[in-house]
């Protein structure tokens, strides 16, 4: 990653939290901390945060929520060709007319350039793709009501009663931290309660999961894998991987990353 590209991703994380830790810098931005070191001296000295002890602080801090889960900007370069070929392949199984729930996340972000075109009724708590489906499209856009988290995108509430309790659609689209034998995973409780009330109101799950998520674990299983009807996921999966969901009877699509462009199907199983 490009300094100046590290610089706004730092400055991003450090305006949205008012405090950030290098620790969780340098696992974000998969730099040395060294390199990290330096990323916040170089800024420090144009003004642009505040050195501290393990981090970098706002010079002008301010109250903000935010979640245990990857910075969508850090997030959306990685995988970017497997998860536009996720997303094609995803777009594919919505017909026409269809009502569907999209949640948000970097790989189902990528849906809204194939959905463009369509005439769909779409649920989703992802700021990224209403924006984008409302400048692009003329699907009609519901969101739910909520608490605004920047860093990922998205709105959540901690209520059960909100729009999701009067939608239905037929599918519900979504990304994840994990997803193994268990079932499928995520790291911040609130996402989990999240995605549980939107399964609610969706009669099928699919899951967009570039091969990197499929060798990645959690102590927070969102459902089991008795509960997903579809994996959508890229050629760098292992056959052991993929066998073991088709064990629990799961329909799993490999796409190529080189399909992105061509729409290339691999595998349906």
């Amino acid at each position: 990653m490009l300094e100046t590209e590290r610089h706004r991703i730092i400055r991003g994380l450090v305006e949205d939290r008012s405090v950030v830790a290098i620790a969780e810098l340098v696992d974000l931005l998969e730099a040395s901390e060294a390199t990290i070191r330096r990323d916040i001296a170089a800024m420090a000295d144009r003004g642009e945060v505040r050195r501290v002890r393990g981090g970098a602080e706002a010079i002008h801090p301010r109250h903000q929520t935010h979640l245990g889960a990857r910075h969508f900007a850090v997030e959306e370069a990685v995988c970017f060709a497997e998860k536009r070929a996720i997303a094609r392949a995803a777009a594919a199984l919505i017909g026409d007319g269809d009502s569907v729930v999209i949640n948000g996340g970097t790989t189902t972000y990528r849906m809204v350039e194939f959905l463009a075109d369509r005439t769909l009724d779409i649920l989703t708590n992802s700021f990224p793709i209403a924006t984008e489906l409302m400048r692009r499209s003329r699907n009609r856009i519901t969101i739910p009501g909520g608490t605004i988290y920047p860093e990922q995108g998205v709105v959540l509430s901690p209520f059960a009663n909100d729009t999701t309790k009067h939608f239905w659609g037929s599918m519900l689209f979504t990304g994840c931290f994990g997803l193994n034998s268990f079932g499928m995973m995520e790291t911040d409780p609130l996402i989990v309660q999240a995605e549980m009330k939107l399964l609610e109101c969706a009669e099928r799950l699919v899951i967009m999961a570039d091969s990197r998520k499929l060798r990645q674990r959690s102590a927070m299983v969102v459902v089991p894998l008795a509960r997903i009807a579809t994996v959508i996921t890229d050629a760098g999966a292992a056959e052991e991987e993929l066998q073991m969901l088709r064990d629990a009877g799961v329909t799993v699509i490999t796409v190529s990353a080189e399909g992105a462009a061509g729409g290339e199907l691999l595998h349906v199983a």
